[in-house]
């Protein structure tokens, strides 16, 4: 397909707020990446399982050539018992110091589960009773899917504004410190036309308008001025960067953050919890963020407010409303195209020529 853009949100993303072109995930696939992007950094029983299961030579005795099983872990998001640190993960850490936080779908989906488009809700059954962090399990959404390839990024995004609505913006409940949101679709996989999938590129372009009706939903709430949203990946497995394999997407989006600038300062995730811990005003949880390089640089000292609008997909590749009718759900087609456009490429290149 030609003249074809996948992701319009994020480059106009990328050029309102900050993105890093020096940024690298501490993991090498999905399994120890759901470790790393939770601040506990795998011990060695991890290390030695994603090596096992995504070689496929776990459970084999030497010399054998018969093809190994996959370790039980699989690429879960959960943290489980046995790579456990010993002064916890993220959760334990923000209860720690008496922080509020609510979690969308992030570290609770389990190895051995079944997922289909028929669980939209939570997005998964568990076949085995695997524990999860006790922080995590009273402050999780019960209705926000985890990963499940079938569940479109859009429902993840009405699940998301929709209880977002009833707890915070109601008054209900007090706005926590940190929430967690994991958008997965950018993940890919096959295509399923009769789904709302022609390509495989149509699932970085559902994940790509989730993410931006997200950000303008979240721009238009009164806590947008105190807010700051820290997007990247769990890992890089997957089309290697020219530059490095574990080269990774990291983006800032806040009324603080620093106007169309890309960072050069070299980071990691253990760059992204610092940035938290200093935000936050608590101590660091252990060595990794400690000892990294923090996100400062891409925040400004003034703020500025403006409201970000989301921008629509090309209809060739994505359909909202094909990926929503299944669930009962309508995309607004016609409140989306309406939305002013915030960004032209012209006011960035009168703004760097000194124009008005």
């Amino acid at each position: 397909m030609e003249d074809a853009t996948i992701m319009p949100n994020h480059l106009a993303l990328a050029q309102r707020f900050g993105v890093s072109d020096n940024f690298y995930v501490d993991s090498d696939h999905s399994a120890d990446g759901h470790r790393w992007l939770v601040n506990t950094y795998p011990n060695e029983w991890m290390e030695t399982n994603v090596a096992a299961e995504y070689g496929g030579h776990r459970d084999v005795k030497p010399g054998s050539k018969a093809k190994g099983q996959y370790a039980w872990t699989g690429g879960a998001g959960a943290i489980f018992p046995e790579d456990y640190n010993e002064a916890g993960s993220l959760w334990d850490h923000l209860e720690r110091h008496d922080l509020s936080f609510y979690n969308f779908g992030f570290g609770t989906e389990m190895g051995s589960n079944f997922t289909d488009s028929t669980m939209k809700y939570y997005g998964q059954k568990v076949l085995v009773n695997f524990p999860i962090p006790g922080p995590l399990y009273g402050r999780s959404s019960q209705k926000y899917a985890t990963f499940n390839m079938a569940i479109p990024d859009q429902f993840r995004a009405d699940v998301f504004m929709q209880e977002f609505r009833e707890k915070w913006l109601s008054g209900k409940e007090k706005m926590p410190a940190v929430i967690t949101l994991m958008l997965p679709q950018d993940h890919g996989a096959g295509e399923r036309p009769a789904a709302g999938y022609p390509f495989r590129e149509s699932y970085m372009a559902d994940n790509d308008l989730a993410l931006g009706r997200v950000i303008e939903f979240l721009s238009h709430t009164p806590y947008w001025k105190n807010m700051a949203i820290f997007i990247t990946e769990d890992d890089a497995q997957d089309g290697q960067d020219h530059v490095d394999a574990h080269r990774s997407l990291l983006m800032v989006c806040s009324p603080w953050a620093k106007r169309n600038h890309v960072s050069h300062t070299h980071t990691s995730f253990g760059s992204i919890f610092k940035t938290f811990w200093n935000i936050l005003g608590v101590p660091y949880l252990n060595q990794y963020d400690a000892a990294a390089a923090d996100l400062s640089d891409l925040f400004a000292e003034q703020p500025d407010f403006t409201p970000y609008s989301a921008l629509p997909e090309d209809p060739r590749v994505l359909d909202p409303q094909k990926l929503l009718t299944p669930f009962d759900a309508r995309f607004d087609w016609k409140s989306l195209l309406e939305s002013p456009k915030l960004d032209q490429v012209e006011d960035f290149i009168r703004e760097k020529r000194g124009g008005n």
